[in-house]
Parts: structure tokens; sequence; C-alpha cells
């Protein structure tokens, strides 16, 4: 299983800022030591859908702020777009990251997954079909190696769901299990419940939430607090759908903190608008080496 979950995996360039723009990355990456770590996901939601009542043009910059407020080393975005690429790569404060794509925007279109990181890594994705992705960055840390996995499993919209979410994460832990070191798996798990627990128990992985807030929800996906997802919700029940997972099998990473951040409308929108449908998800990570 192992050769082959790897020879699925593709590597992808590194983009990096250096005058006149983004230009791939060549340097070999770096051993970088740190103390702390943070890492920020958020479904930013794309404007394929509702387009007329979601008021991309008024999220954007939003997003954009609430993306910068949260100061993470590493940031996993799902359902960018090439206007949020394009508006990103803009940012004087985005120049300090290594990111997955450049201004072609060619792995966002319509929509996608990005990584950012402060860190240099190196890049592969997987392809399930159509627009389903995952991607994998790897940066050196601490003298370990340490994998981020962007994910963005599939919706209960479409059909054999489960199975689905269930193939594809099997297919990023079997990846996963092939590398040294320890790994993050952040994104929009589109989960309910514990209908993964049992895959991610055997593969030693730490639902941080779970392991920091037991006794809090932790809904990401809110219709009764979030306008803009009870507009797209199907059921309108509160769940967490976004999740950031630790898999560390030496305990190099320990967690220290989560919370939600974009949760408030955006000003002056009555309430209506938010910076997504989704709350974001920020965690703190202490090395323990």
């Amino acid at each position: 299983m192992s050769k082959s979950a790897k020879q699925i995996f593709t590597p992808l360039p590194v983009y990096k800022y250096d005058i006149p723009g983004w230009q791939p990355n060549t340097q070999k990456a770096t051993a970088v030591n740190v103390a702390t770590l943070t890492i920020a996901s958020f479904n930013v939601l794309c404007d394929l859908y509702e387009k007329d009542k979601i008021a991309t043009e008024k999220r954007l910059p939003a997003i954009i702020q609430q993306l910068h407020q949260c100061n993470a080393d590493i940031i996993a975005i799902q359902e960018a777009t090439p206007n949020l690429l394009e508006l990103l790569l803009s940012q004087t404060w985005v120049r300090n990251y290594y990111i997955s794509e450049s201004s072609t925007a060619a792995t966002v279109r319509p929509y996608g997954n990005l990584l950012f990181s402060r860190l240099p890594f190196t890049l592969v994705e997987h392809q399930f079909w159509g627009r389903k992705r995952v991607l994998v960055g790897s940066c050196e840390i601490n003298g370990q190696l340490l994998h981020i996995a962007v994910v963005h499993l599939t919706s209960d919209r479409s059909q054999n769901a489960l199975e689905k979410r269930q193939h594809q994460l099997t297919t990023i832990l079997a990846y996963l299990q092939t590398l040294p070191g320890s790994s993050l798996i952040a994104g929009d798990f589109n989960t309910r419940g514990n209908e993964q627990e049992d895959i991610l128990t055997s593969a030693g992985c730490i639902d941080i939430w779970q392991q920091l807030n037991p006794h809090t929800p932790g809904y990401t996906f809110d219709p009764q607090r979030n306008a803009l997802a009870a507009l797209m919700s199907l059921q309108g029940i509160p769940v967490r759908l976004d999740r950031i997972l630790l898999k560390s099998q030496n305990h190099d990473w320990q967690p220290q903190s989560i919370d939600l951040f974009a949760c408030e409308p955006v000003p002056g929108t009555a309430g209506k608008i938010y910076p997504s449908d989704h709350f974001g998800l920020r965690a703190v990570l202490k090395a323990t080496r």
C-alpha cells in the first residue's frame, strides 16, 4: 500500500515573492527552529452558488483581514477562487509566506485549496476526481519533518458522500503513513458527529478541538449564528465541519489552544453577511523538543 499511496501524489512548485512578483521557489527547503506553531484553517465560501445573495465583493476584504489578524505560521484555505488569490497576492503581509499557487491560479479554477506557510515547504497534490484535491506541504522544523494536508472532503450534496469521504480520508492517511515525522490535517471534513473516528484513531490522529475543548461543541458551520450558513444549509443544524488533526508519533508537538475566528458579520451589512458561511479555526502547537 505504501508504494501505491506515494505514487498517486504529484509534486507541485511552491512560490515565493521576489522582485518583480511571485516566482517558483528554487531554493532548497531550509530547516527552521520554532518554539510554537500557529495554524489557521478557513473555508472561505466560493461564489459559484447563490452568487447574488452572498455579497462576495464585501466578503473578500473581510476574509483577508481575518486571515491577517490570525498571524498564523500556516494557513489552509478551502474554496479559494482566482479573485481571492489575486487579492491575497497583492497584500504586503502575504509576501512573508511561501504559497502553493501563483498568479495563474491554475489549481483554484473555479475554486480549490491553498496552503500558505512562513516556513519553506515542498508540495505534492492528489486529485481524487474533478476539482476534489488534497494538498500536502512538508516543512523541516526543529530537525523533524512536519507535513500539512489541506483537505476539503465531499459534502452531503453529493451522492454516496459518506463513502467518498471515507475513501478520501483513507487515501490521505495512507500517504501520510509513508512519511517520517508528524502530520497536521486541516480543513473542511464535511463530517457529522464521529463518522470518521475509527479511521482517525487507528491512524494515531488527535482531533485538537476534541482534546482541548471536549465540552464545547465548536460548531464551525452554524445556521443559528451565521446568516450565510442559514442560507447555504440543507438541514439548518449546526455542525463541526472544520477540524485540525495532529498525528505526532514522537510527540514532537503538543496542542496548546484552539479557537474559532471570523465569527462576526461584516460591518455595514445589517448582520446578514459574514466573511464566510463557515467560521475559521486557529490552533497553536508547542514544540516539545
